[in-house]
This record gives C-alpha cells, structure tokens and sequence, in this order.
C-alpha cells in the first residue's frame, strides 16, 4: 500500500512539475506574441525610407472662451508637423467614425478606429481660464485597445496657441519615436527682394514671420546663440564688414567683430562662451576665437591659405573649417585652442565647403561640389563614410535641426533661392513653406523655444 501511494505522489509531482513547464512555455508564447505588439507603437526612425505610422487626429474639444476654436487649428498645427517628419501618416478626419466629444468623455471604440487603419489615435482638450488655455491629451494604441502615454499639459497665453501646439507635436513625436521632437524652433535667414536683403526669422514650419533691421544694411550668415535669445550675423556697412549680436527680445545690437580688413563667419561655441570666426586683420584670412566674456582673442589658424566658415563640435573642444590650403576648398579638424594642428578630412572631390556639425556628435555636414553641381553631404566626424544627401545643382548653407535628426540647407530653384529640409538618411526631401516673391538662403536652426 506504501508503495503504491509513493507512486501516486511521484506520479503527482511529476504531473505538477510538467503543468508548471507548460504554463512557463505558455507564458513565453504568450510573452512573444504581445511584445511585437507593443513595440509596434515606437517608430524606428533609424531606418530609411520606412512606412509611414497611419495616426489619427480628432479636433480637440473646446472648453471655455479661450478655447472656443482653438480645438480644431491647434491639430492642423500638430498635423502638419508630424507629416512633415515623414514618420507619421495622418488620417482623414472625414473618415473617423466617433466623434472627438464622445473620444474624450467615453474612451475610445477601437473597432471603429481599426476600421479606418489607425494605430495610434490622439485625444485632447482645451481648457481655459481668463486668457490662459491648458492642453491635455492622450496617445492610444489603437491595436492593442488600450492607453499608450498621457501627454504632458501644456499651458499659456491663448495668443500662443500655435507655440502651444507645437509642443503637443514634440511631445507626441518623443513618445512615438524615443527622439526629441524640433517643432517648437524657429529659422533664422536672409531674406531678400528687390535687391536688398535683411535678417528675417519663421517658425520651423514657415509661419510667423518677422523681418529684423530692415532696410539698415546688407545682412549675411545669421548664427544663433545656443540659448535661442540671440542672433550673430555679419553686417555689411560703409563698405567694411562687421560681427553684431542681435538680441531677440530688446532688439539691441552690440558689435563683436569690428577689426580692420574683413569680419566674417561667426560660430559661438556650445556652452555660448567663445565665437569663433574668419579674420583678415594681419593680412590673411583666418580663424579667430573670442572670449565673449572678457574680449580676450587668439588666432587658431596659420597658413597662407584662406580659412573660414568655422563650426564647433558639440562638446566645444574641436572646430571643422574650410580652407583651400591643398589647391581647393576642403574640410579641415583642429582642436580648439593655441598651436593645434589641422588635419585634413575630405578627400572625395575638388569642392568641399560650408561644414556644420551635428548636435549629436557623430555627423558633419557639408556642400560636396562635382560635375557642375553643388550638392549637400554628410560624412562621419572622422572623415569617413561619405554620403551625398541631394540631388540638384545648386544647394548651399547646410545646418542641423536641434535634434540632429534634420538637415536644413538653401536651394536655388530656377531665379529663386528657397529653404528646404531633408532627413539624415537621406528620405523626406520638403521645401520650407515661403510667402512668394522672397529668396530666402544662409539658414540658421534654433533650439527648441522654451
């Protein structure tokens, strides 16, 4: 009888211990099948040229006076930038099937957005109090049935509303993409019509104009400072050129370089501490760098060549220029400080010019001239793995979205010279929206607006 009963313990412990395997594959089955799923949500942009993610963006509902119409033109704001990414395909709202009212008190009903192909779906509010709106929204993943993030509240005046929904964007393209976002930024350049041509400023998206020092001189290459609230630019002035900083907000303007012969190519440093630029004071252009704070100056370069359109690395340490001490304009690396050497870092090509260095370090950009087109490129920071970007015969001026995820450059397009974009991985070719009859080239990208 005893053995009899340790068979049937045996025999038990071996039943348990075979569900307990099966549950556990189960359970790793199980935990396969969703993962897929949910990482479904997350676009890796890394890839080029990949399928555009199909969301859907209901108006917002309008709560108070501040609010009152607001819903709708904030998301055609927020719309519009997430196409121009290229990562996002934006349904038509003539084909949701439940009203955004109903989205926000009830939730959504997935199997009317599955219906129309969506996989993320976006929900908000506007709320106001006084001239003050609130914005809250909600990100769904419209295949799993389920919330996928609440997005930040988002609040001020009710005249910044686009600002405002230009922060919705950003935020709805981190969630999505596990990148910053570079809506909420703007562009500085040089207009031009008629003959003249002054400092201008837009939106990243082409919005929002406004024109700077009009009329005053011939403006050229605007840089902005790191914190957005300032501009450097060259000024072309009773036949002398000089460096002034423009503050965005007192509209001051005080001269950093006014020293004999020429004043050109300012590039102030990450941290906003030193500019670099191309001096012609002792005879021979070259680069300088200035200690914004204290006036102290030292020459970086040396040769007999001409030197200029200076760019800093990321971490202030480094400066990539252009010189044609080999016979042509190529890019040159040097550190940035007294007696450093340059070393040399194209090679492909008889042209290349204009550098500007990622915010993430890795990239450079630059213009690749060569059969009688000027194209834009990119390459490592070493020097390696050159890749032309464009395809037209004249594109110039090539700098970084706040991101580093975009490149922003100057194209001319027959009498014309407009603004366009283009992804890092070479896809999503756009123009820069632009009022007609104004050239617009030698771009700027600022940080992020906060």
């Amino acid at each position: 009888m005893n053995e009899i009963n340790n068979m049937t313990n045996n025999m038990t412990v071996k039943k348990q211990k075979l569900l307990l395997m099966i549950l556990a594959v189960i359970g790793c089955c199980w935990l396969a099948w969703i993962q897929p799923a949910a990482a479904a949500m997350r676009i890796d942009i890394s890839k080029g040229g990949l399928e555009a993610m199909p969301i859907a963006l209901p108006s917002f509902v309008d709560d108070g006076a501040a609010g009152q119409g607001y819903g709708q033109r904030m998301v055609q704001v927020i719309a519009a930038d997430l196409e121009s990414s290229g990562f996002f395909k934006v349904l038509d709202q003539k084909s949701f099937l439940q009203e955004p009212g109903s989205l926000m008190r009830e939730g959504p009903n997935y199997r009317e957005w599955r219906l129309i192909g969506a996989e993320a779906l976006v929900s908000g509010a506007v709320r106001s109090s006084g001239d003050q709106m609130a914005v809250d929204f909600y990100i769904y993943d419209v295949f799993q049935g389920q919330l996928f993030r609440q997005g930040q509240r988002f609040s001020g005046p009710a005249s910044n509303w686009r600002y405002i929904a230009h922060r919705v964007a950003d935020e709805i393209y981190h969630l999505l993409t596990g990148e910053k976002g570079y809506f909420a930024s703007r562009i500085a350049f040089i207009a031009e019509k008629g003959g003249q041509k002054w400092l201008s400023l837009i939106d990243q998206d082409g919005t929002n104009r406004v024109d700077l020092m009009r009329g005053s001189s011939l403006a050229l290459t605007p840089r902005f400072a790191p914190d957005g609230n300032s501009l450097f630019y060259v000024a072309f002035e009773k036949d002398a050129t000089r460096i002034y900083r423009f503050d965005l907000y007192s509209g001051q303007r005080t001269p950093q370089g006014d020293y004999p012969g020429l004043n050109i190519s300012p590039a102030i440093s990450p941290d906003g501490s030193r500019m670099a630029m191309t001096l012609s004071k002792d005879g021979n252009p070259e680069i300088y760098v200035k200690n914004l704070n204290d006036g102290q100056m030292f020459r970086l370069t040396d040769n007999n060549a001409i030197d200029t359109s200076p760019s800093w690395s990321p971490d202030g340490r480094r400066i990539v220029f252009n010189s044609n001490r080999a016979g042509s304009p190529q890019l040159y690396i040097m550190e940035a400080m007294p007696g450093a050497e340059a070393r040399r870092i194209t090679f492909e090509g008889s042209y290349n010019s204009a550098p500007s260095w990622s915010p993430q370090g890795d990239l450079i950009a630059f213009v690749h001239g060569g059969g009688g087109k000027f194209r834009i490129a990119v390459m490592d920071a070493n020097g390696g793995r050159m890749r032309v970007m464009t395809d037209s015969w004249m594109d110039e001026s090539p700098v970084w979205s706040p991101n580093g995820r975009v490149i922003l450059f100057s194209r001319q397009v027959g009498n014309l010279t407009r603004l366009y974009t283009i992804d890092v991985t070479g896809h999503n070719e756009r123009a820069v929206p632009m009022e007609s009859g104004i050239d617009a080239s030698d771009p700027s990208w600022s940080p992020l607006v906060r």
